[in-house]
């Protein structure tokens, strides 16, 4: 059983050889190289035709909704912004605040973000802000991006309200109290290190990698375009992290029909009707125009096809992954282990490889936390300190790494106009890093922290 699985991963990391050598040196489309190489992943791994496009169609037409809506929605707000001169005026006082670093400003803004119901969604919400932020030069918004996209990975890992770690936390049965206690400052030290971390890939390779300088658009609108710009972005990100407060088991919100409005107000239609509805009250004229105007349409909606169509294709690659069971067998594997006084290392290692092979964070992290909550006396966590350690090393795998399988590292890159080696040096490598100082971070609490 476990040969099999081995085999299998083996196809995939050959599959993901593949499919960076056919977008970067070859110069393949990304959604064309993942609609050939997932079905060819697949049929290697076992899948026959038919549930070749099942599996794949599912996984698509899943991700064309969430987080496929709230991509649209962005580039609306992107386009009404562009359209009112909204970003460049927002951008502008915004200077007073430029002196604290762009990256740290986006990555104080992730770490709140990374606490909502969806990191990609969150990201998404959140990209009409990075012109204001980053300011006029393409590599500063690159950088900003980047930050931001850290943050929102470690403070989805690792803040309580996030969630991976309700969901570790809950099966686990650790206190939560102990799980803000160690996991809120560790979220901040990671988003800390992704801000400074994001300087560095932004810097290199040619500048035909970087996006084209968009339109001004300042010849129009008032000041009222930035504010509503702000309320467009801000509004609703609180409504997804709304819908995750009310996602935790003790339901905080209420229950019954209560938590299903909670949860209906999260969802990508609301999102996409209040942050477009935002600025179309902001400035009506400039925003009915806008919507009014087939030509100008088609060229913002056309922008982000290329966009919605990989981060679903990506989807679909997701779902043939998890599918095949080699993700969590290979995770099982990794419970056998002896590492000692080391064993927080025992549920994080796990949580790694089942994200690395599968795509998707909770998914790991509820599948990790399943396997693990019989070992922990085994593994020396079954304390109360000891279980909330364990979540935590659950959240900080789960975030372990981001890369071709997860439409989360496709969004960001192709946000930002990075080709996919470039995003794996600068989002992949990241987390990865990320993932290492958590577990380093972990491994000294363990020793330090009151046991038994």
């Amino acid at each position: 059983m476990y040969g099999m699985h081995s085999a299998q991963a083996l196809v995939f990391f050959a599959s993901v050889g593949m499919l960076i050598l056919a977008t970067q040196w070859r110069h393949f489309h990304p959604f064309v190289a993942l609609v050939v190489i997932a079905p060819a992943f697949g049929a290697i791994a076992g899948y026959t035709t038919a549930q070749l496009g099942s599996n794949f169609g599912s996984g698509f037409s899943e991700k064309i909704y969430s987080p496929g809506l709230v991509i649209v929605a962005a580039a609306l707000v992107a386009g009404l912004a562009e359209t009112t001169g909204a970003s460049d005026r927002l951008m502008a006082k915004t200077e007073r605040w430029r002196w604290l670093g762009s990256n740290w400003i986006a990555g104080l803004l992730g770490l709140i973000a990374g606490i909502a119901a969806s990191p990609a969604s969150a990201f998404a919400l959140l990209t009409p802000l990075m012109r204001p932020i980053g300011g006029a030069s393409v590599r500063s918004r690159q950088a900003a991006s980047i930050a931001l996209a850290l943050a929102i990975s470690a403070s989805h890992g690792l803040a309580l309200l996030a969630p991976v770690p309700v969901a570790a936390a809950a099966i686990l049965g650790a206190d939560w109290g102990k799980v803000a206690l160690f996991g809120l400052p560790l979220a901040a030290l990671l988003a800390a290190f992704g801000a400074a971390f994001a300087q560095w890939p932004s810097g290199f390779k040619a500048a035909e990698d970087q996006p084209a300088e968009p339109p001004s658009g300042a010849g129009g609108g008032s000041g009222g375009s930035s504010v509503a710009l702000l309320l467009a972005t801000v509004i609703p990100l609180l409504m997804l992290i709304e819908q995750s407060l009310g996602d935790i088991p003790s339901e905080p919100l209420g229950g019954g029909t209560a938590r299903e409005l909670v949860l209906g107000i999260g969802r990508p239609l609301m999102l996409f009707l209040v942050s477009v509805g935002i600025m179309i009250i902001g400035q009506p004229r400039q925003g009915l125009g806008l919507l009014a105007d087939a030509a100008r349409m088609q060229r913002v909606l056309g922008n982000v096809a290329s966009l919605l169509l990989i981060v679903c294709a990506a989807g679909g690659l997701q779902r043939l992954c998890q599918l095949t069971g080699m993700a969590e067998m290979l995770g099982e594997r990794t419970l056998g282990g002896h590492f000692g006084a080391f064993g927080v290392l025992i549920p994080f290692l796990a949580a790694a490889a089942i994200k690395t092979l599968q795509g998707s964070s909770s998914v790991a992290a509820i599948a990790t936390a399943g396997m693990v909550e019989p070992v922990l006396s085994v593994i020396g966590l079954a304390d109360a300190n000891g279980r909330a350690l364990a979540a935590l090393a659950i959240g900080a795998g789960a975030m372990t790494v981001s890369h071709v399988n997860d439409e989360y590292f496709w969004l960001v890159t192709q946000s930002i106009g990075f080709r996919p080696l470039r995003g794996l040096a600068a989002i992949s490598l990241g987390m990865l890093l990320q993932g290492m100082i958590a577990a380093a971070a972990l491994l000294i609490l363990a020793v330090l922290v009151p046991r038994g």
